[in-house]
This record gives C-alpha cells, structure tokens and sequence, in this order.
C-alpha cells in the first residue's frame, strides 16, 4: 500500500457486529485531522457483518480459530501490516470504546516514556499489573504507567514491535490447555517471552485508554470475570 498512515488500527471481532460499528465509529469521531487506517481480522463469525458503509478493510477468516488457534489470526494481522505504512500500530479488540482525545493521549503516553528500549504500550489495565503476570516480575510504578515487561494484546507499538518478532507467532500446542481449559491463548504470553529476551521495554498506561463494559469476554471471561480494570 502506498499511503502513510499516523495510525494504523488492528481490530478482531468475533459475533459482535454492533459493538464493532460502534468502535469503528468512536474511531473516525476521535481521529480528527490524523490520517488512520483500520483493519477489521473477523474470525469466522457465524453472525451477519455490513461494513460497507465504513472505509475499513475487512479480512473475513474461515473456518473460526477461536482461543486454542488465536495465533493463526494474529499472523494474519502480522502479515497484513507488513505491508502498512504508518507511525504508529493500535491493536483493540472489538468490545471496547475510546476515551475522548483517544489518539492524542495514547501517542503522547508512548512518546513520554524515557526508555530507548521500549517496545509496546497496553492501553487497557486491570489487576494483573500488581502482581507478577507471564514474565515473572513486579511491576514497576513510574507515576503515569508501569513497566510491567507483559504484553496483553491491547496495545500501541511502532512496526519494530514487529520486525524483532519476525512477523510471526509460533505455533501454540494445545497441550497448553491440557489441566486447565481457561487458560488464555498464548498470544500475549509468547510476545512476552520473546520480546524479554530481546530486553525490549513493555509498559502499561497506570489508568485504561480504552473503556470496557461488564459484558462477557469470547477469549478469556474465566479471567475476566475475577480481574478488576483499572479505568482511573
């Protein structure tokens, strides 16, 4: 593609049209004069999609990858902005709903981190960043964010977040599951592995810069459903 793009956003949705259509459109209400450009990644959903009505690109995936086969969607989404040009890469899943100045507030937190290794910004913050979550450390408090070295698969990177990860998710076994059905889908799990060995810095916005409701979670609710966000 040959256009630049300020933001490029990486969107997955599964069975739940409306609340995608209201994201798309808190996205192009919050955008203002930055040039943005959206992908939508529908993994097989059963339930009717229109976005003809929206300038997105919509990647429909057959058959449903679902959480154990999450990491097939996320290489399509890493192919995909391969070819993208642009700044800054926002991923969001399609649940979620801007806060106001939404683009300005994210760049700016990214920016201001003092850190030459930095990798990636979460933007969507719960409990898990007061205690030791997937690489084994305490997070660590830097008034407005914590460095927590975890990725959760919401988050704002430029394309060397990319590039260090090869483009690619390695294939998750699903022995991971074996014991423990509720387990998450590895995604962010395997980012974080690989990305700490990189000593690559992942942080986390200390309050959400995105909004979610108590609505039910299609990948993970078991942890959804006992972890608090943290929206202030």
């Amino acid at each position: 593609m040959d256009n630049m793009y300020d933001f490029c956003i990486i969107i997955t949705t599964y069975n739940r049209p409306n609340m995608l259509y209201s994201l798309i459109e808190n996205l192009f209400k919050e955008k203002g004069s930055y040039n943005i450009h959206i992908a939508v990644f529908n993994d097989g959903s059963s339930e009717k999609y229109d976005l003809t009505n929206y300038d997105v690109k919509h990647i429909r995936m057959y058959p449903n990858m679902g959480k154990q086969k999450y990491y097939v969607t996320f290489n399509s989404t890493f192919s995909y902005v391969k070819r993208i040009d642009s700044k800054y890469f926002i991923y969001l899943p399609d649940d979620v709903r801007l806060v106001d100045d939404f683009f300005n507030k994210v760049k700016d937190k990214y920016e201001l981190i003092p850190d030459q290794n930095k990798i990636c910004l979460s933007i969507l913050t719960d409990d898990r960043v007061k205690r030791k979550n997937w690489a084994n450390v305490l997070a660590q408090d830097f008034g407005d964010y914590y460095k927590t070295q975890w990725n959760d698969l919401c988050f704002i990177s430029e394309k060397k977040f990319f590039e260090v990860l090869n483009y690619k998710i390695e294939e998750i076994p699903k022995t991971r599951w074996v014991g423990n059905p509720n387990l998450s889908s590895g995604v962010g799990q395997q980012i974080t592995d690989r990305l700490n060995k990189h000593n690559y810095g992942m942080f986390h916005t200390k309050s959400s810069m995105v909004i979610h409701g108590d609505h039910e979670s299609k990948m993970n609710k078991t942890e959804r459903l006992k972890t608090k966000l943290i929206t202030k």
